[in-house]
């Protein structure tokens, strides 16, 4: 035995002398004492703590018995006590143990540890241990160990999933290789799927299946007995005799076809393989995997299908579904309330109109089932009613529906949601018959869920709730993706979206006029929960969607931003509201959830759950009394208005887009091009120069808008672009022909002017040109940081550019007012702020009218911010970027309070108070601006005020690219 063992060994024996297992008084030494045992100092010492304050939802407050953030929570209960029961409890409590959420969650009645992985299996726990094997079989509870042990359960589903899942996938693939027809290899796929999972949950003799594979030795018989197998599936009653007898009817659904086909040796091995797995314990997501792994993967990236997580399907079922009913059971004090809520739960209906394999649903139906269940928990508290006699069968698979473009993804819906029924009847122990299983034909639709073959709108089915995921495709990539007809089609059937919204945002606004309201007679009616791509909250999607749903619904929770599950590398929101503004219908408060850095220790954790390191974060979650449709709690400021004055002339550019590498030139190849051909070559600049080290020399190769016949009056130039871009222009045009063969249009355009850069940026060049320097900032950052650039310098795409050179340009753009508006009003790329002109500085206001004194000292204070910076760098590695973060760490710091001091001119600039929220009065002026504007008055727009005469002090000397 070794040293681990005699530790748990003894602490074992001490529990049988000292412990009778009472949850009130022996929990916290038991726990203790288990902690001891792994090695651990104990649970004060290592930071646990006992009796965790969680909030409840509405109001309360609840005490998990041990919080080890981010390592464990543990739930005690007293001995003999059945796990099973508290599930929901020990969920709930991990859900809101935000920042730092443990990563593994055990249920514990002093004679059983049952272990839980939350983010990867909910539905049960990856394994369970007794006390008494403990010493043998430490390995679910290995994380204990000071030494972070690895740990090792025996039921983690996700790795019998994944396995069997590759098994399905290559046999459909198999077929579908030598050209099986598809519709009949996904039918043969999923019959067998079904038959796979029958014979290990009970629908079928165990090994049936296995032992009929096992007499497959030609694809005669296969085709013969597995076939024949699906027509006895297919046909009512029981088999009576024979080799399939004993066999029940399944249902004329799934089986109305039954698939014969002829499979060779190793298609027969491949289900032979996936015979050998415990089905029962294959999570029912394999369908998702399934599904797309059969599709290619342009296919995929077309239609935005992808795999998501259950943790983060709750993140709409449990706001959407789940709590709406639980505060109804609560609140419910008679039987015959329960009675009709019970009759309530039969005719609920819930539609996700974009289903796909049909997670989002089988998640809701395993909670409504779960909601059923603690309704006549609640009718046991009664002494007329015996709640062991529960008939169920309120909630069917036939209260789901659901709409997809992909044949074969409603086909695996409505297999997930025929199998939901028979996993629910197992986990609650429930006296509903099993078979046939529902025939779901009439519940789940293959089509457009957005346009109709007469290119009106697409009917949805009436539905309580609205839930799912709909297909992430951002606005620039409708075209290539689906087609022009179609995005023509598309627009014209919604002309109220602007062109600009992402694909999801169709969805959310189909949702906000489909969804019934929510009303006093029916609460429990009118919700929604939709995730989207995280640009839902900005510009263009956001007034297609979110802008509507908040004029006559409340988003009651959302997810800002977090990066989502599965494949797909991209960033989500997820907004969850209900159609009415009636407070007296709506929480008390909102939930918004947020990413923050993962906790010390998170991100080495969560590695052993499987999930992938570039996804690796943490949601945060603070109770508000508001969220707009910026799925914010701050001041909304999405009514602001486009500025005239900021816009005409412009002063706001993106920077050159070479279009290809061989615009760029090393100091060598700059060189190469003398004499005559050097008014054609410019040093270049791009962000990570600006805010980085030293940067690299970099020059472009720019023949402006000169025809091709000019271009060719400099012949190493011309020369260089037609051996080196013409080729790749051409190669690019050809590849990118549409269905039709035709050349895309912006393919079109750049071979036709092959020899100029991709933008030029003439306009931008123009507004520069009469100026000694220009403002920058990187387009993508958290935090804008502004420098002058010499104009000899041309800037790069990823450069935000201004046509300013003045001091008091820079302070304003610096300053706090600034940064919080382009917080407010920027776009996203990914998890990080875009800085888009048209939605930050086209509505940004400035000052009206500051005095000479106040432009002076705004001047001032951003050269001092620009000393500063400057010294700071003589000594700082890694540029501005590195110098800007020491402004998030605390103590004394020379940056900070110089920005400090700028912040304060600016204000004053401003007349702004710094006691009042600093958004709202950028506001009240955009719209004070807009007003004047309208009716003709003057403004200041950006730049030195008109009535400041001596501009020309305002213009030091310091510039990127100067000595």
């Amino acid at each position: 035995m070794t040293q681990k063992q005699e530790h748990l060994d003894q602490f074992v024996q001490w529990c049988a002398a000292h412990i009778r297992g009472d949850e009130k008084g022996e929990a916290q030494i038991f726990l203790d004492r288990l902690f001891r045992a792994f090695g651990q100092p104990g649970v004060k010492e290592v930071g646990a703590v006992f009796e965790e304050r969680v909030k409840k939802e509405g109001k309360g407050t609840s005490f998990a018995d041990l919080v080890w953030k981010p390592v464990v929570l543990v739930e005690m209960k007293k001995r003999g006590e059945d796990l099973s029961r508290h599930y929901r409890q020990a969920f709930d409590y991990w859900a809101r143990l935000v920042p730092g959420r443990p990563r593994w969650v055990v249920l514990c009645n002093f004679d059983e540890f049952w272990v839980y992985d939350f983010e990867t299996q909910m539905d049960s726990p990856v394994d369970k241990v007794t006390l008494a094997e403990l010493p043998a079989r430490y390995g679910p509870l290995a994380f204990l160990f000071p030494d972070d042990e690895e740990p090792v359960f025996g039921n983690h589903q996700e790795t019998v999933t994944r396995d069997a899942a590759d098994k399905l996938v290559e046999l459909f693939r198999a077929l579908i290789g030598r050209k099986v027809p598809r519709d009949l290899a996904q039918r043969f796929t999923l019959q067998s799927l079904m038959a796979l999972f029958a014979e290990d949950i009970g629908l079928l003799e165990r090994y049936f299946f296995a032992h009929l594979l096992d007499d497959c030795h030609t694809p005669a018989q296969a085709y013969d007995l597995i076939g024949q197998l699906f027509v006895e599936m297919n046909t009512p009653g029981i088999t009576a005799g024979g080799r399939f007898k004993g066999v029940p009817y399944f249902n004329g659904g799934l089986f109305a076809h039954p698939a014969r086909i002829e499979l060779t040796a190793a298609e027969i091995e491949l289900l032979r393989d996936a015979a050998r797995f415990d089905w029962s314990k294959v999570r029912p997501e394999i369908f998702g995997a399934i599904f797309e792994h059969s599709m290619d993967a342009e296919e995929r990236r077309a239609h935005g299908a992808h795999y998501t997580s259950p943790v983060d399907i709750m993140k709409v079922v449990g706001p959407t579904i789940v709590e709406p009913w639980r505060e109804q059971i609560e609140r419910t004090k008679t039987l015959k309330g329960l009675e009709q809520l019970l009759a309530r739960i039969e005719s609920f209906r819930v539609l996700d109109p974009a289903c796909g394999s049909g997670n989002f649903l089988y998640i809701a139906y395993r909670e409504m089932k779960r909601l059923e269940a603690s309704i006549y928990e609640r009718m046991g508290e009664f002494k007329s009613v015996d709640a062991a006699q529960r008939p169920f069968g309120f909630v069917t698979a036939r209260n789901f529906y659901g709409i997809d473009i992909n044949p074969f993804a409603v086909e695996l819906a409505k297999v997930t949601m025929m199998l939901a029924h028979k996993l629910a009847i197992d986990e609650l122990h429930i006296s509903e018959n099993a078979l046939p299983l529902d025939n779901l034909d009439a519940n789940f639709h293959t089509g457009d869920a957005l346009i109709a073959p007469d290119n009106s709108r697409t009917p949805w089915p009436s539905a309580d709730v609205i839930i799912g995921n709909p297909p992430f495709l951002g606005a620039k990539l409708l075209k290539p993706k689906l087609g022009v007809d179609y995005v023509k089609r598309l627009r014209r059937a919604y002309p109220e979206v602007p062109g600009m919204a992402d694909f999801c945002v169709y969805w959310f606004r189909r949702a906000a006029e489909l969804l019934p309201t929510c009303t006093a007679r029916d609460p429990l009616t009118g919700h929604a929960g939709l995730v989207g791509t995280q640009n839902i909250r900005n510009n263009a999607s956001r007034v297609g969607g979110l802008d509507v749903i908040c004029a006559t619904g409340t988003v009651v929770e959302a997810v800002d931003n977090q990066p989502w599950s599965g494949e797909a590398n991209v960033h989500v929101s997820v907004a969850n509201w209900v159609h009415t503004q009636d407070a007296a219908l709506l929480p008390a408060s909102r939930r918004l959830w947020f990413k923050v850095a993962p906790t010390a220790g998170k991100a080495k954790r969560k590695k052993r759950g499987g999930g992938r390191a570039d996804k690796e974060f943490e949601l945060d979650m603070r109770e508000v009394a508001h969220i707009n449709a910026a799925l914010s709690d701050k001041v909304d400021v999405g009514s602001a208005l486009q500025l005239a004055c900021n816009a005409n002339p412009q002063i706001a550019f993106q920077g050159i887009t070479p279009g290809h590498a061989a615009f760029v030139l090393t100091e060598q190849q700059r060189i190469y091009f003398s004499g005559s051909e050097a008014c054609l070559i410019a040093p270049y600049l791009v962000g990570d120069e600006v805010l980085g080290d030293e940067p690299n020399r970099r020059y472009l190769l720019d023949f402006g808008q000169r025809n091709i016949l000019e271009a060719r009056a400099f012949p190493r130039a011309f020369e260089h672009a037609r051996n080196e871009v013409l080729p790749a222009r051409e190669k690019a045009a050809d590849e990118g022909r549409d269905e039709e063969g035709n050349m895309r249009s912006h393919h079109r355009r750049f071979l036709e002017r092959w020899w100029q850069l991709s933008w030029g940026r003439a306009d931008m060049l123009a507004a520069l040109a009469p100026l000694s320097r220009y403002l920058v900032c990187s387009r993508v950052t958290k935090r804008p940081i502004f420098s002058f650039v010499d104009a000899s310098i041309r800037p790069g795409d990823a450069l935000q550019v201004f046509a300013l050179e003045d001091d008091f340009s820079f302070g304003v753009l610096q300053s706090a007012p600034h940064y919080q508006w382009f917080h407010a009003k920027c776009s996203n790329m990914k998890s990080d702020p875009r800085y888009t002109s048209e939605s930050v500085f086209d509505t940004f206001p400035w000052p009206q009218s500051p005095t000479r004194a106040q432009v002076n000292a705004v001047a001032e204070a951003g050269r001092a911010v620009r000393a500063v910076r400057a010294t700071a760098l003589q000594s700082i590695h890694g540029g501005l970027r590195a110098l800007y973060r020491t402004l998030d760490l605390p103590g004394r710091n020379p940056l900070k309070e110089a920005h400090a001091a700028l912040d304060a001119a600016v204000l004053a600039a401003y007349g702004f108070s710094a006691k009042k929220d600093l958004l709202t009065q950028l506001l009240a002026l955009n719209a004070a601006v807009a007003e004047r504007l309208a009716s003709g008055q003057s403004v200041c727009g950006p730049g030195v005020p008109p009535t400041y005469l001596a501009g020309p002090m305002l213009v030091s000397a310091d510039a990127f690219g100067r000595p």
